[in-house]
């Protein structure tokens, strides 16, 4: 996809630290700061990696999202997924969203994020939901008419859930926030399954 002309990264750095780098030009661990990351941004930004260059975050991408969206504003990185980065029940869908939280639960609760997420759904669109964590899809959480207050309370669940399982807590802490997204969404599944046959 082309970048939105009127959309630049400006001062924003959230690619920089958030996002795992693993290429033979650049390596760098989830949550940690780019080693060219400097006080005016990328320290190398002109001869910057290919990964770099290719990278636009859905801010740049999405014309939907306005200005305080960016993601150092927002507190959300997000991001959009192709076709081939999708489970297989999904990879019909054009494209998927990744919602990553960089700002806390006050991201989660800001004026718009449930909005965004609820005109995603009901679209079909797959909407992952991450926060420096494994990622749960959204869609396997909740119907896409589920309404805004309802919503609202799953998303925050969710992310309180996403970020007791974030990578840097070890695998053993991990564990039981993990297994309560898998509940939550065993539940999910087996209501709405449910509720097909019954129809």
């Amino acid at each position: 996809m082309t970048a939105l002309a009127n959309r630049a990264c400006d001062a924003c750095t959230v690619c920089c630290t958030e996002l795992k780098i693993d290429t033979p030009q650049l390596r760098k661990p989830a949550g940690t700061p780019c080693r060219h990351l400097c006080a005016a941004g990328c320290g190398i930004y002109a001869t910057r990696p290919l990964v770099c260059q290719q990278f636009l975050c859905g801010w740049r991408l999405f014309a939907e999202l306005t200005d305080d969206w960016r993601p150092d504003r927002s507190g959300v990185l997000v991001m959009r997924k192709a076709p081939a980065e999708l489970p297989p029940g999904y990879q019909s869908a054009p494209y998927g969203v990744e919602l990553a939280i960089t700002g806390g639960e006050q991201a989660v609760t800001r004026a718009g994020f449930a909005e965004y997420a609820a005109s995603l759904l009901v679209k079909n669109v797959p909407v992952f939901l991450s926060a420096s964590s494994p990622s749960t899809l959204l869609n396997e959480h909740v119907e896409p008419d589920i309404g805004l207050p309802a919503l609202r309370q799953k998303l925050l669940l969710l992310y309180r859930l996403l970020h007791a399982a974030r990578w840097k807590r070890g695998k053993l802490m991990m564990l039981l926030p993990l297994y309560r997204l898998l509940l939550d969404r065993q539940r999910f599944l087996a209501q709405k399954s449910a509720g097909k046959t019954k129809g």
